[in-house]
């Protein structure tokens, strides 16, 4: 096409994501997936899900842009294009091309965890705050810091984590739960503040930081770089931070009251709470859903570290008071009780994504009752406890997958995966040769569902049905998963 950049042709290589706002968007998933009641999202996604993924992207590109430009640093944003997708093999990335344009594609998968995320902390945030007693309000939060629950129950977020993971890994779609909790609140315009509060800028940052790649000119991948990392983190931090406080000052005006800097202050750390939950989703993505190179970013809690020690470290506290000749107490005291309230809140959310993305062989399973199945109103894709099932199904040692398989028509394949030769199984299967390369090429992306898309396409068009078109899929993609390359 005459005109057409290497990036914007890139884009054709990647599932586009509908127009449609984001709520039919997982109704859509919902129909199409097993086990769905066929029930509609009613309760009250954030305003944003309100339009469309490439809708809400183009807003926070506009408003990055904005910021960086105010940092002197959008000179090469011209040449950037933004993809949201639903293809399997990303998570967050960008891609540099040789006539200088560059490529940040994002999954739509993103969207939803850090909309999980978002709810859960905002739910937590409102049940603490939602006093007029100051000295309850002291012991509420006494209690979730003695407990770690300060950003919520822990078991409960990994259990809505889980389901999504399971879902995107079963049938490769984003899902959510609403649950009874989600339907009381929906009409709480206070507790939709405490959700919003986070959202958009969590957007901002895993966006901003791919779009740092390109405006720092950087050309290797991430993941062997920490210094990079790090680089776009801080810009992307930077950004967010702006844009954040842009937000506040056109609601609250700085007066004799109200100090600018306060409102400066609040979007660095409301930038900083949300760049956590945002690396946070990326790594819940890639280590849940991904079999190779699904960590094209450092794991999340060494990039928070990285980003904490350069904006609440001592280093930060002696540039401040060498600037202004004399020691700042009161600067010290905003460091100290923004690093003690960073860990609080984001605590429990580590502990959960990383109880979430763990799909190793295991005797006892997931645990679900971190959210009973009663407080679950509706579920897209699977209901929890079809979830729940597959999920401990698919935990079972090799040995125990492969005689599930036994009297299947994938039993061949079945005994060379747990043997080892992957490639004979997967011919065995009848998928592709060139598929087959790929999977075995350590230098390519390969997602988990990616394997069981080939075998049930496979399976369907053999006339398989029931188990040996839902279950044995997933069984045979888990045994081969666990022996390729780089798995």
């Amino acid at each position: 096409m005459t005109g057409e950049s290497m990036a914007q042709a890139a884009t054709r290589g990647y599932l586009p994501v509908g127009d449609e706002d984001y709520v039919e968007d997982l109704n859509r998933n919902a129909a199409e997936g097993a086990g769905s009641n066929g029930r509609r999202w009613r309760q009250a996604f954030p305003e944003l899900f309100g339009r469309s993924l490439p809708l809400v992207v183009g807003k926070a590109a506009a408003e990055l842009t904005v910021a960086f430009t105010a940092l002197g640093k959008a000179d090469r944003l011209p040449q950037l294009v933004v993809f949201p997708t639903r293809s399997h093999e990303v998570s967050a990335h960008y891609e540099p091309k040789s006539d200088n344009t560059g490529l940040v594609v994002l999954s739509d998968s993103l969207f939803t965890l850090c909309s999980i995320y978002c709810r859960q902390l905002g739910q937590a945030t409102f049940d603490i705050s939602n006093t007029t007693s100051f000295v309850k309000l002291g012991l509420r939060m006494i209690i979730a810091q003695m407990k770690g629950t300060m950003g919520g129950d822990p078991a409960r977020l990994a259990v809505l984590l889980r389901h999504h993971h399971i879902n995107r890994r079963a049938h490769g779609m984003a899902t959510a739960v609403a649950t009874r909790r989600d339907v009381r609140d929906r009409d709480s315009l206070s507790h939709q503040d405490f959700s919003d509060l986070h959202l958009m800028p969590a957007i901002r940052f895993f966006l901003g930081h791919e779009m740092a790649h390109h405006v720092l000119g950087h050309q290797t991948e991430c993941a062997h770089s920490p210094e990079q990392e790090t680089q776009a983190d801080l810009l992307a931090l930077q950004a967010g931070a702006l844009a954040y406080a842009s937000d506040v000052k056109t609601s609250i005006t700085p007066d004799r009251y109200v100090r600018e800097q306060w409102l400066d202050d609040a979007g660095e750390f409301y930038a900083l709470v949300a760049s956590v939950i945002a690396m946070l989703a990326v790594q819940s993505l890639e280590d849940a859903l991904m079999i190779r190179r699904g960590r094209t970013h450092l794991p999340a809690r060494d990039r928070a570290s990285s980003l904490i020690d350069l904006l609440l470290g001592d280093d930060r506290i002696r540039k401040h008071e060498s600037a202004i000749g004399r020691r700042d107490q009161s600067f010290r005291k905003r460091i100290d009780s923004e690093r003690v309230g960073l860990e609080a809140l984001t605590r429990s959310l580590m502990v959960a994504t990383e109880k979430a993305a763990d799909f190793g062989e295991s005797p006892y399973g997931f645990n679900w009752t971190g959210l009973p199945a009663a407080e679950v109103v509706m579920s897209g894709g699977m209901d929890l406890t079809e979830s729940s099932r597959l999920d401990r199904l698919l935990s079972q040692p090799s040995e125990e997958l492969a005689a599930a398989l036994v009297h299947s028509p994938l039993s061949v394949g079945a005994l060379h995966a747990r043997l080892g030769d992957t490639r004979r199984a997967m011919r065995e299967w009848g998928i592709p040769e060139t598929v087959i390369d790929n999977a075995h090429n350590r230098n390519v992306g390969l997602a988990y569902y990616t394997i069981v898309d080939y075998l049930r396409g496979a399976s369907h068009e053999q006339g398989r049905a029931g188990v040996e078109l839902s279950d044995h899929p997933l069984i045979a993609a888990t045994l081969t998963a666990r022996q390729l390359p780089g798995s």
